[in-house]
């Protein structure tokens, strides 16, 4: 991998900056403080963004909200562009927005895949993805003080961050899952102890119930045999009961027709009963009927006829002389009103003479003798009228009494005809009751004929209730078999259930015994065996790194100490020891320019060492180095020349406010900071 460029906008003393990277060896030198650290930074997160506790208010300018990094790499000649922006929000300071570009084609994805990604195209194993950077930190930039801190840890510590810078603390987890996971199969053990703790008893409780299962079998085929037996007996009782029970309907049927007859001649009786009180009312009725007198009623149809001959003629004669009464009543009463007239009149009206008294008194005359002759007839009229009245009267009270004679004469001759049928309906009423009497004599002898027929076959029915009892307790026999045998099968059936599950169970259980041997011997192997191959592996691992690191970590401080008065190692925890003159020396009495050479040597030997055991990485070729040269002396900063020498990468950026160290490079980058703002200036 090899820095081609990285544009850096509001981020910490950075407004607006876009920095080229060169080929060979690049210092960036400057005032402390001046804004160096801030590039390396800077080109940190774009790589991996924010780390796990890092804020981004150490990374955003002060009173700026969004801060922009965009870095260009080249990794095995394709170009990779890294984008990520911080926004102030809030809830805090965090990543906006990340992106991947590989040769022209664009990524936006989550800061988690991003990194991921980029963790891939490094060539830095997968597990490094969650470990803060630990490969970049150690193998490309680590800052100076970060050396100095890993060598004062206590051994533990130290030996823990080794582990996980090389990758080795995979040994410790393992170890750690082991004990774990021996515990648990432990556990399983005491747990499949548990379950084949009954093991040989439920062997022996199988053989008994397999033997059982033999007797209980044999007494079903022996209740069969009884069953068999107590079935025939049932069968042969209702064979004889079907037959007893054949002549009983016979019976029956007697018993029936016998009701039947009773009920014929039931009726019979009440037929017979109701023709001779109908018979009775006809001979009441023909005692008590008269006899039509036909010559009586033609001699009062002709006397009614007579009579109503004579009442009409004496009716126009009563009529005549009414009218003739009626007629002289009106002469009466005109010749009086003339005679009062005349008297009156003293002129004629005819002749307009004078009417004299003597002509007066002679018409006077005239009219009373008219009178007296009127009031003679009219006497002898109404004498005559009263006469004919009462001949009318009699002659109607006469044809009264003769139209009733003939009314009863009538009603006689009108029952003539039902006499008639009644005397008919008598002599049918009585060959009918000779008819019922026959019919009524022979059904009751019938019925003598099928009480004699039920006599007979009374004594099946004693039959019967002994065949029924005794089919009744060859029922209960058989039932009795039958629920023996019932209950026999039953019990068979859960005696096999019992045994396939005891079977079942006695299966598991011997399976969990042969997983109880399996789970002790993999206990045994992964404790014994399997522990010592992983500390083996351990340890071999270990001794070949602390072997190679050791003289690397020599090599280069060797190079750092102008006098041969100081030899250094490292002990079995990566610590450094330090010898002079053939005694150990704590590294609290060293220098400054001594501490800052044993953490430089730490630190390139761990770059190294990591490169060398980690071939596929692609951050091989570049190496940042962080002040370098603190506390050193001229004769100790003329070594680095021969350092950087023996270094040969493609690609080295140190970061140096010493001036001596221009000389050693290709590239020199001045670092400015005017007010609160950096700037970069490069040199030749």
């Amino acid at each position: 991998m090899k820095f081609k460029r990285i544009k850096i906008k509001n981020l910490r003393s950075y407004k607006d900056q876009e920095i080229e990277f060169p080929e060979g060896s690049l210092l960036l030198s400057g005032d402390i403080g001046s804004g160096k650290t801030s590039i390396l930074l800077a080109l940190e997160y774009a790589l991996f963004g924010l780390q796990p506790g890092q804020k981004g208010s150490s990374l955003l300018r002060n009173k700026e909200n969004i801060g922009e990094v965009v870095l260009d790499i080249d990794l095995s000649g394709r170009l990779v562009t890294i984008e990520r922006k911080l926004k102030r929000g809030p809830k805090g300071i965090g990543n906006e927005q990340s992106s991947l570009i590989i040769d022209g084609e664009r990524k936006d994805s989550s800061v988690t895949e991003i990194k991921s990604k980029i963790v891939e195209l490094l060539g830095y194993p997968q597990e490094f993805i969650r470990k803060n950077n630990v490969l970049y930190r150690h193998t490309v930039y680590t800052p100076q003080e970060q050396m100095k801190e890993i060598i004062l840890e206590d051994p533990e510590s130290r030996l823990n961050i080794i582990r996980n810078i090389f990758g080795i603390d995979k040994y410790k987890i393992i170890k750690n899952n082991l004990s774990i996971l021996v515990s648990k199969l432990k556990l399983e053990f005491k747990s499949l102890q548990g379950e084949i703790k009954n093991l040989d008893s439920e062997k022996e409780n199988l053989f008994f119930r397999k033997n059982n299962l033999i007797l209980i079998d044999q007494k079903i085929k022996q209740n069969g045999l009884i069953y068999f037996e107590k079935n025939e007996i049932r069968k042969k009782i209702e064979f004889d009961l079907e037959s007893i029970k054949k002549n009983l309907e016979e019976r029956k049927s007697f018993s029936n027709e016998m009701e039947k007859t009773k009920i014929i001649i039931s009726s019979k009786n009440d037929t017979l009963n109701s023709i001779k009180k109908e018979k009775t009312e006809i001979l009441n009725f023909l005692k008590n009927s008269q006899y039509f007198d036909e010559s009586l009623y033609n001699s009062i149809l002709e006397k009614t006829k007579n009579i109503k001959l004579d009442i009409d003629e004496l009716n126009s004669f009563y009529i005549s002389a009414n009218g003739k009464i009626n007629s002289l009543e009106q002469d009466k009463i005109e010749i009086t009103q003339k005679k009062e007239r005349v008297f009156k009149i003293d002129i004629c009206p005819t002749c307009l003479q004078d009417v004299s008294e003597n002509h007066k008194h002679n018409i006077l005359n005239e009219t009373e003798n008219k009178i007296v002759n009127i009031k003679k007839s009219l006497e002898a009229l109404y004498l005559e009228k009263s006469d004919f009245e009462n001949l009318i009267k009699r002659n109607k009270k006469e044809l009264i009494e003769l139209e009733e004679k003939k009314f009863n004469l009538e009603v006689i001759r009108s029952k003539q005809e039902h006499i008639k049928r009644s005397k008919a309906k008598l002599e049918e009423i009585e060959k009918l009751e000779l008819l019922l009497d026959k019919d009524i004599i022979l059904l009751e002898k019938h019925i003598e004929s099928l009480k004699e027929n039920i006599l007979k076959y009374s004594f099946y029915e004693n039959q019967l209730k002994n065949k029924n009892l005794e089919l009744q307790n060859a029922l209960m026999e058989e039932k009795s078999t039958e629920i023996i045998m019932a209950e026999l099968k039953k019990e068979l059936q859960m005696s096999n259930n019992e045994i396939l599950i005891l079977e079942k169970r006695i299966e598991e259980k011997e399976k969990s015994k042969n997983e109880m041997y399996r789970v002790s011997e993999l206990i045994d192997w992964l404790s014994t065996q399997f522990l010592k191959l992983i500390d083996f592996a351990e340890r071999n691992v270990l001794l070949k790194l602390r072997n190679e690191f050791s003289t690397l970590f020599r090599k280069w401080f060797l190079m750092l100490i102008p006098e041969n008065t100081l030899d250094i190692r490292i002990d079995e925890n990566f610590s450094p020891i330090i010898i002079q003159n053939e005694t150990e020396m704590d590294y609290d009495f060293l220098s400054g320019g001594e501490r800052t050479a044993v953490a430089l040597a730490y630190r390139l030997a761990l770059n190294q060492t990591i490169n060398s055991l980690l071939s596929k990485i692609k951050t091989k070729g570049i190496i940042i180095l962080d002040e370098p040269t603190d506390g050193f002396s001229e004769e100790q900063i003329m070594k680095i020349r021969d350092i950087l020498e023996e270094l040969n990468v493609s690609q080295l950026i140190i970061v140096s406010h010493e001036p001596k160290i221009e000389s050693f490079v290709d590239n020199v980058f001045k670092v400015q900071k005017n007010g609160d703002i950096s700037t970069i200036k490069t040199t030749e």
